[in-house]
């Protein structure tokens, strides 16, 4: 064979290999990047690029919404038909896996400047202060091109040419196990964890779920403090007040609260970095409602799906409460202002002393559980 044929040979069967990639890519699409770019494949969950979906369902669909939801992965239980309670408004649930304000300030960017929304409603999940972006995670936590302002044609190349094992893995390939896709307005499918609940409910195995090696991992935070997390919240607040300029440019509407988090979360954060966020949060945006206080509510890990997440009903009862309903559990929700938030931090500081002495006796924290009055009764599961 001639030097001539052994290298066009060679260069056909790169052609051929670098064909095989892509094609393979394209066709298995493992993160869903491909179906997601109509903007309207709601059979991706949250093991794909929802990031990505999210962010061509608001490029294709923007008549269909007056606000946004923003927010992590907690905010992915608050229903929008829900939401429309507080103003009218039909909402898109934007919730991100690992919610930070690089994501946030992005989606908020992109909404404001390509959509005629009247409003942009902020989750802060609180697990923000950790980090300010999650990129480094992996793909399905990197900020899409349509968002960053990155060449789209590079992405779609990118992901042309991802790597061919996690295409050809083949139990993946031939997993059957049931999908959980998310709702067409954007809300987090939950029937797993209402399933699991409705089945293990009351169960030692259950209970483990929820707090082993979980909580624990928390406690040690309550004797030697958390660490101080300056430096990121420098960038959150400073990307909030951008969030909050852009919102007042276009005559956009802009609202935060804090989610709820259950207690044993809750531990792993409290100290002067939160506390100086969450003045610096309301100095920005006003009127802030704050749902990670000290209550029964959080103490019940039953109300959470895990410990980092709450169920639907929590999300409800948020909701009603910054819609104005009376709420029975005392402490759940306050409305957090220049005038209030000293002294609410003063009150947090007292509380957290008392968990604090709490655990120092029983080395735990006083949870409630499935028979108390704090438990909120599951609709939905």
């Amino acid at each position: 064979m001639t030097t001539k044929k052994w290298c066009i040979r060679f260069l056909l069967f790169i052609v051929a290999a670098l064909i095989f990639i892509m094609a393979t890519n394209f066709i298995v699409d493992p993160y869903g990047y491909f179906r997601s770019q109509s903007g309207d494949c709601y059979e991706l969950d949250e093991n794909d690029y929802l990031r990505e979906l999210k962010a061509e369902h608001i490029k294709h669909f923007p008549d269909k919404y007056d606000a946004y939801l923003v927010g992590g992965s907690k905010a992915g239980a608050l229903l929008t038909d829900h939401l429309s309670e507080l103003d009218g408004y039909n909402y898109y649930n934007c919730w991100v896996m690992s919610g930070n304000f690089q994501d946030y300030e992005a989606y908020t960017k992109y909404i404001v400047e390509n959509t005629n929304a009247k409003k942009i409603l902020l989750q802060i999940s609180t697990s923000e202060i950790k980090q300010f972006d999650r990129e480094s995670r992996g793909t399905i936590y990197e900020t899409p091109a349509i968002l960053s302002g990155e060449s789209k044609a590079a992405e779609y190349i990118t992901f042309l040419f991802k790597n061919l094992s996690i295409s050809l893995d083949f139990e993946e390939l031939t997993d059957k196990s049931p999908r959980y896709p998310c709702l067409e307005t954007g809300e987090r499918n939950l029937t797993k964890y209402y399933n699991y609940f409705n089945e293990k409910k009351g169960t030692e195995e259950y209970f483990n779920f929820l707090m082993k090696k979980k909580v624990d991992d928390f406690y040690p935070y309550l004797e030697s403090g958390t660490p101080d997390k300056s430096a990121v919240t420098s960038q959150c607040i400073a990307s909030l007040k951008r969030m909050k300029k852009l919102c007042d440019k276009h005559n956009v509407e802009f609202q935060v609260f804090f989610g709820s988090l259950f207690a044993g979360q809750m531990i792993g954060y409290e100290g002067d970095s939160l506390y100086n966020f969450m003045q610096e949060v309301v100095q920005v945006a006003g009127d802030v409602w704050c749902f990670n206080t000290f209550n029964d509510v959080a103490l019940n890990v039953y109300n959470y799906y895990d410990i980092a997440h709450y169920y639907y009903e929590i999300g409800d009862l948020m909701i009603d409460t910054m819609a104005g309903k009376p709420c029975e559990y005392d402490n759940f929700g306050i409305l957090l202002n220049e005038d209030n938030i000293a002294e609410e931090i003063s009150k947090r500081r007292e509380h957290l002393e008392e968990w604090k002495e709490y655990y120092a006796t029983h080395g735990t924290l006083p949870f409630q559980g499935m028979e108390d009055d704090s438990l909120i009764q599951k609709v939905y599961g």
